[in-house]
């Protein structure tokens, strides 16, 4: 209290200037920081392995991936099932209940958990090295021998339903919702679960889909940590040697108009033409914006100039959110993503902005990729970008998780052993013609999907002189256009 009421101390305290808050500390050089290499291995049954071995401290992560109980493969009505499988999966496995196994797991110390995304059903470890063997035993438990009990099917079925009701009021998530429906449309990406695909969902279905996941061929086992390939493969044999599984293989469908990596550099994709989905919400004082369009996958040439790319545009110092939130103050933020899957990669965007705002703000977005399409990115922005991107990387290095999760998603995309130890010198060496390159080949405005979710009386009208709009209510049941009031 003696020290704040001297002036010096007082003047310490004086709030910064605009100019001193919009000050960046300038980008240092990059340090030298080496990945350790993957080490990789195959049982006989098709099981692949990779290991990212470091002895820093006796943990290992593992991770057990397998593609055949992702989210994209759930039968058609019947939305949902990978997730509710996922969960089932840990309530019980080789002959102990819910309470036993996860008695059995805090008892070795360990962590365990399962989820599943659009491309893959996954089991994650965190374990000391001298418990693995035990750890991986239940695992093996988990995969081949789920009890999948009826009581739990029910609860997780009403938990499920639950949540989606919840989301209903939701305008991110009705925007979301229809969105991916739009840029994956008809294919199992765009599907999504709802109350009555959950409603219907059975023990039958779960066993199915638990058999259908429980298959060695293509899955993948990583680990990162203090543990040797060899060791690995040692483990695997024991616990995975005698999984076989004789049924057919399921096929993801390609995606209609995806990308892929052999197109040739500037070949034209269709464009369907700029469209906006208002979904209305009366009385809303914000409008949920989404937007998104079709990209390559996980392996194309253009990933790092695409990686960059988007850290210019849509990154958490990116052009959008300095235009939408820094310089106009209409919203929180306003970001902008890339995401590659399996069968075809996303890029995707959004931002909450003001009632009043909203043709603007979208504007706003099309304003700048307009002009990272035409403009080199200047050199510092494009260094401050890769810095970013590449200080992400490396902080995602620094836990067994991380790292395992990483080797994981480079397994599953059929990438080089080498590419994590490559990925800060990759990503560093991108030029602003790269980007620019990029940016023209896969960010392509004609062929973005637009969804908004807000007050459709406030906004219909500034929209519709942007792209033709259609409107829907809450329920996604269509609408007429709303008529402004005077």
């Amino acid at each position: 209290a003696v020290l704040l009421s001297t002036p010096a101390a007082a003047a310490d305290l004086e709030p910064a200037t605009e100019a001193e808050r919009r000050a960046s500390v300038p980008a240092q050089a990059p340090r030298p920081f080496a990945v350790a290499p993957v080490s990789r291995a195959e049982l006989l049954n098709g099981l692949k392995l990779a290991a990212v071995e470091s002895a820093r401290l006796p943990v290992v992560a593992l991770e057990l991936a397998l593609p055949f109980g992702g989210s994209a493969l759930d039968p058609q009505g019947r939305e949902g099932l990978a997730a509710l499988t996922a969960s089932l999966l840990s309530e019980g496995a080789g002959g102990r209940d819910a309470d036993a196994f996860s008695d059995a797991v805090d008892d070795l110390g360990a962590g365990l958990s399962v989820a599943a995304t659009a491309d893959a059903l996954v089991v994650k470890v965190f374990a000391r090295k001298e418990n693995l063997d035990a750890v991986l035993a239940l695992v093996s438990d988990l995969v081949r021998r789920p009890a999948l009990p009826d009581a739990a099917v029910e609860r997780l079925r009403e938990e499920t339903l639950a949540g989606l009701a919840a989301q209903k009021g939701e305008p991110g998530a009705i925007a979301g919702r229809r969105l991916n429906a739009r840029v994956f449309d008809g294919h199992p990406y765009g599907r999504a679960a709802d109350e009555t695909s959950v409603a219907v969902l059975t023990r039958d279905d779960a066993v199915a889909a638990a058999a259908r996941l429980s298959d060695p061929r293509g899955a993948r086992l990583t680990s990162a940590g203090d543990l040797s390939v060899t060791e690995l493969r040692a483990l695997a044999e024991r616990h995975f040697g005698d999984w076989t599984n004789a049924g057919a293989l399921p096929a993801l469908p390609a995606v209609k108009g995806a990308p892929v990596a052999g197109r040739a550099a500037g070949a034209p994709r269709a464009a369907s033409g700029l469209g906006i989905d208002l979904f209305d919400l009366p009385g809303s004082e914000q409008s949920a914006i989404r937007f998104a369009q079709l990209a390559v996958t996980r392996d194309h040439p253009d990933f790092y100039a695409l990686r960059v790319m988007m850290e210019v545009l849509g990154g958490g110092q990116g052009r959008l959110h300095r235009n939408i939130r820094e310089e106009k103050g209409w919203a929180y933020g306003a970001y902008a993503f890339y995401a590659p899957r399996r069968a075809a990669g996303e890029i995707s965007g959004e931002t909450d902005v003001e009632t009043a705002r909203t043709a603007d703000a979208l504007r706003e977005v099309f304003a700048e990729m307009d002009r990272i399409r035409r403009e080199p990115v200047p050199d510092e922005e494009l260094q401050r970008a890769k810095l970013y991107a590449a200080g992400g990387f490396l902080r995602r290095q620094q836990k067994v998780q991380d790292v395992a999760a990483q080797t994981t998603s480079a397994e599953l995309s059929g990438l080089p052993a080498d590419e994590m130890a490559r990925y800060r010198e990759k990503l560093m060496a991108v030029t602003a013609e790269q980007v620019r390159a990029a940016a023209r080949r896969h960010l392509l405005p004609a062929s973005v999907h637009v969804v908004i979710a807000g007050d459709a009386e406030k906004v219909y009208e500034d929209l519709s002189a942007i792209a033709p709009v259609t409107v829907y209510g809450a329920d996604g049941a269509a609408q007429p256009a709303p008529v402004k009031k005077p």
